[in-house]
């Protein structure tokens, strides 16, 4: 096994899921085994690519298609909600001048959310969309010409083309990045940006164990693989979208230095450390259930491990989540319904949040209290 950012020889795995189903970022089960290697010489953590990648991106990854208006929740904060894409524009905005009538290529865009909501404040833009999969084109139409579209490769015209390029949570799942972000760097224009948006592995923990996540990024690993395709000035950014790494990349100005990656080599440990003993935290608060009902709080990638990993799922009397688009839903066989609609006889609730803001986010949840739920966590993580 070789880095697939710097090419330098891979050892033993950091970390081995156990035998048994994974799940990918669509919270699909596979039977396919998590296994990520750390390499020393780049900082970079990378896992196997699924054994039918490109069926699987060309076919099978559907995501966010039940309506035009579905989204994922950012964050929950007095009752509001915040819903990720309108999180992705307003720190595109912030951080890239997007000039009257800027050429800009959303790349992996799916269905063209970030586009949709962009073009209602900017419609002088000129937009592009790019994706592998032919599945999200029939919702394309309705945003932009055939001829601002393409599909599994980028056409020849478009080379120097483009003032801006985005991609928002895509680079995770490319097996060779490299290829892909110098295809990036020969569509901008000599003075063009490159920005976008990738889990950050310290700062959302589950993005280890995400069987479709090839790359998990460091801010090193992501430095070198963007100096290493033609980008001079990179500035990379670990505050503005919790859990995420942004990143602006220009080919032109002076060489940004590197990142320093000694520190690492503990980070990756002890992020090792904690997957290897969540399962055993959920068998000791499932024994603790004594045969009571249970309900998960979150239908979102944790929420989904929580369950996969019970040997009794049926115990999980539904599945809270605040998201309308989420309600009214099932994950294998479990209902997904508001808060509010938890059963008088379930006393256990399974925290399924991302551990970083997991006790904040229930410490604003006044139901909790006013149910007396005993609460169960995920142990919590710390870089």
């Amino acid at each position: 096994m070789l880095c697939n950012i710097c090419g330098s020889p891979l050892g033993t795995p950091v970390y081995e899921a156990l035998a048994g189903s994974s799940l990918t970022s669509l919270c699909e089960r596979r039977d396919e085994q998590v296994r990520v290697w750390f390499c020393e010489g780049c900082g970079h953590l990378r896992g196997e690519c699924l054994r039918d990648e490109r069926h699987y991106y060309q076919v099978d990854y559907r995501i966010l298609l039940d309506s035009d208006d579905e989204d994922q929740i950012y964050e929950v904060r007095d009752g509001h909600i915040t819903y990720r894409t309108d999180h992705q524009i307003k720190t595109l905005q912030n951080r890239v001048d997007l000039s009257f009538n800027a050429k800009l290529l959303d790349y992996g865009c799916a269905k063209g959310s970030m586009v949709v909501r962009l073009l209602a404040a900017r419609p002088d833009l000129q937009v592009h969309l790019f994706d592998v999969s032919p599945i999200y084109r029939e919702r394309w139409r309705h945003i932009v010409p055939d001829n601002q579209q393409a599909v599994v490769d980028t056409p020849t015209d478009w080379l120097g083309r483009f003032d801006v390029v985005t991609s928002f949570f895509a680079l995770e799942h490319i097996s060779e990045p490299l290829d892909t972000v110098r295809r990036v760097a020969s569509l901008l224009t000599p003075e063009g940006v490159f920005y976008g948006i990738v889990p950050d592995t310290f700062g959302n923990v589950a993005d280890l164990v995400v069987i479709d996540h090839v790359n998990h990024f460091t801010s090193p690993s992501l430095h070198r693989m963007l100096r290493d395709s033609g980008f001079r000035q990179i500035v990379i950014e670990n505050d503005v979208h919790r859990g995420a790494l942004v990143f602006r990349a220009t080919k032109s100005g002076e060489l940004s230095p590197m990142p320093v990656i000694n520190s690492l080599d503990s980070q990756v440990a002890s992020l090792a450390s904690y997957w290897q003993s969540v399962n055993d935290s959920i068998s000791h608060a499932e024994a603790n259930l004594a045969g009571r009902s249970a309900a998960i709080y979150g239908s979102g990638f944790y929420g989904t491990y929580i369950l996969n990993s019970l040997r009794n799922p049926n115990a999980v009397r539904c599945i809270l989540d605040v998201s309308p688009f989420r309600q009214g839903k099932s994950i294998f066989g479990t209902p997904i319904v508001a808060p509010e609609s938890l059963p008088l006889n379930v006393h256990d609730l399974f925290i399924g949040l991302n551990p970083a803001i997991a006790r904040s986010s229930v410490e604003e949840m006044q139901w909790i209290k006013d149910r007396s739920v005993r609460v169960v966590f995920l142990d919590y993580y710390r870089t």
